[in-house]
């Protein structure tokens, strides 16, 4: 025969299991620790600003408006001064571009002039000097729509803003441009060279 086992176990009856019950319970409830925050009206509740603190914030707001705006305004007003002198800037660079590209074709304005003297004075130079004249004439016209023109000088008053006096000659009607010996131009209302002149002075 099998031999039993030592441990069986006990008979589970209705007042054993009724204690077993009550055991948990209890345990349970010693286990189980209620807490509760003591109640406060004044918890989380917001301080009502005062007036007096209302106004000074709307001050305050107001104070800022008006330091933004100011600054608006004068980086408004900077931007506006940049684009003026950045135009002018760049109109200038191009007028002065204009005038020394003009100065620099005026030793070929110069060859010009005096190959069409040059040709009058011979016989038969008449063909030529008028085919020079056309050329040259064609020349101005293309410059003057820049501005180019000649400086007037002979018979004129001097001038010293716009003749350069090599030479005088002491006559009873001072103050007069005698002979010009080399033309004088500007470009608009820049002189680009000035004219080389006699002047007439007093005896």
């Amino acid at each position: 025969m099998k031999k039993e086992k030592k441990d069986q176990a006990a008979p589970v009856t209705p007042e054993t299991e009724a204690g077993r019950t009550a055991e948990i319970d209890d345990g349970a409830m010693d286990a189980e620790v209620v807490t509760e925050a003591p109640e406060n009206p004044e918890a989380g509740e917001a301080k009502e600003a005062t007036i007096e603190e209302w106004q000074a914030a709307l001050e305050l707001a107001v104070k800022q408006r008006d330091e933004l705006k100011d600054q608006l305004l004068r980086s408004q007003a900077d931007f506006q001064n940049f684009k003026r002198r950045n135009q002018t800037a760049r109109s200038d660079g191009y007028e002065d571009g204009v005038r020394e590209a003009i100065a620099a074709m005026l030793p070929a304005i110069d060859n010009l002039e005096r190959a069409i003297g040059a040709a009058e004075k011979h016989e038969g130079g008449e063909a030529l000097a008028e085919g020079v004249k056309m050329t040259l004439n064609s020349l101005m016209e293309s410059l003057k729509r820049f501005g180019f023109e000649e400086v007037p000088a002979l018979g004129e008053p001097f001038d010293p803003e716009k003749h350069n006096a090599v030479m005088r000659e002491a006559t009873d009607d001072p103050g007069k441009v005698l002979e010009v010996f080399q033309k004088g131009y500007r470009v608009k209302d820049r002189i680009i060279r000035y004219a080389m002149v006699k002047v007439s002075v007093e005896e």
